[in-house]
């Protein structure tokens, strides 16, 4: 048998919380699966997350998942095209 190597698909997803609501936002996120690690930051976004999928579909997936939780007001996905 031959192994064949499977290239993880990986996105950013920029996220706006309403207000008083990243704290909630970060534990529901925490609990997607294919989210590798989520942080608070400064500037446009309040949080990113990472995403790791196996494919395009499973992406669309994990972020109509994130779409759903209540206090984001605003996303923006990004995909991975190269990393270094």
């Amino acid at each position: 048998m031959s192994s064949q190597n499977i290239e993880v698909m990986k996105a950013y997803i920029l996220i706006n919380t309403e207000l008083g609501m990243t704290n909630d936002v970060l534990a529901k996120l925490k609990k997607i699966p294919g989210i590798t690690s989520v942080a608070v930051i400064t500037g446009e976004f309040d949080i990113i997350a990472r995403v790791e999928t196996v494919d395009m579909n499973e992406m669309y997936n994990r972020t109509q998942e994130v779409h759903l939780i209540d206090g984001i007001a605003e996303t923006t996905t990004s995909i991975i095209q190269k990393e270094f």
